[in-house]
């Protein structure tokens, strides 16, 4: 159960958990445990419903849902979390990115699957659909998920920030002017420590000292 597990974490963590959900687009996997392949309108449709339950679950007593893809019937869930606890969507298509802007406290595309050319788009889809939603387009923070690799003889890749701290500084500041707030950075080399510490002491400095 997502929800009671987010509700643990949040407490173990002190009140920092941000609840991370995407539609599951890893057909491969869903065949690996024989959990079958839903088609992407099942995929957005369940994401949704997923999220109003878990809302719902963590706010109310007693919690009756009924929908195309999960229903409860008086499912109760205890302790409830004590602060409000973020969700985050990792979305793409135009349904999903709707469904982001009514229902997400934040959106968060990976650089690999909404490149610089089509994500300002994108992102004006989540802030029209909270508009719509009647909610406060501010209150989505817009998170960009990117992998990161500082070495200067890395080879290109469009996929990946990497080059120099300056250069990657620069890219990374340049996403800002995207209109992203936040960032998560997925560091995969087999040095990940010095990458780290490498991120730490020269690539973020400086993209706060460009973006002011």
């Amino acid at each position: 159960m997502v929800a009671k597990m987010a509700e643990t974490l949040q407490r173990l963590s002190g009140g920092r958990l941000i609840l991370g959900l995407g539609g599951g687009s890893a057909d491969d996997e869903h065949r690996a445990f024989g959990l079958g392949v839903r088609s992407p309108r099942e995929k957005v449709d369940g994401l949704e419903e997923a999220v109003r339950i878990i809302r719902g679950l963590w706010t109310e007593s007693s919690f009756t849902f009924e929908g195309r893809r999960y229903r409860t019937e008086a499912a109760e869930l205890e302790p409830k979390p004590e602060h409000p606890i973020p969700i985050w969507l990792g979305t793409f298509g135009p349904r999903a990115l709707a469904v982001t802007g009514r229902l997400a406290d934040g959106w968060i595309p990976s650089l690999g699957y909404a490149p610089p050319d089509e994500v300002v788009g994108m992102r004006e889809s989540v802030l029209e659909a909270a508009r719509a939603a009647g909610r406060d387009p501010s209150e989505i923070t817009c998170a960009y998920n990117v992998e990161v690799r500082v070495d200067e003889q890395a080879e290109s890749d469009v996929s990946v920030v990497s080059g120099s701290a300056d250069g990657i500084a620069e890219r990374l500041a340049g996403f800002v002017e995207l209109g992203f707030s936040a960032f998560n950075f997925m560091l995969t080399a087999p040095d990940a420590d010095e990458q780290a510490e490498r991120l730490a002491a020269e690539v973020i400095p400086a993209v706060r000292e460009l973006t002011g």
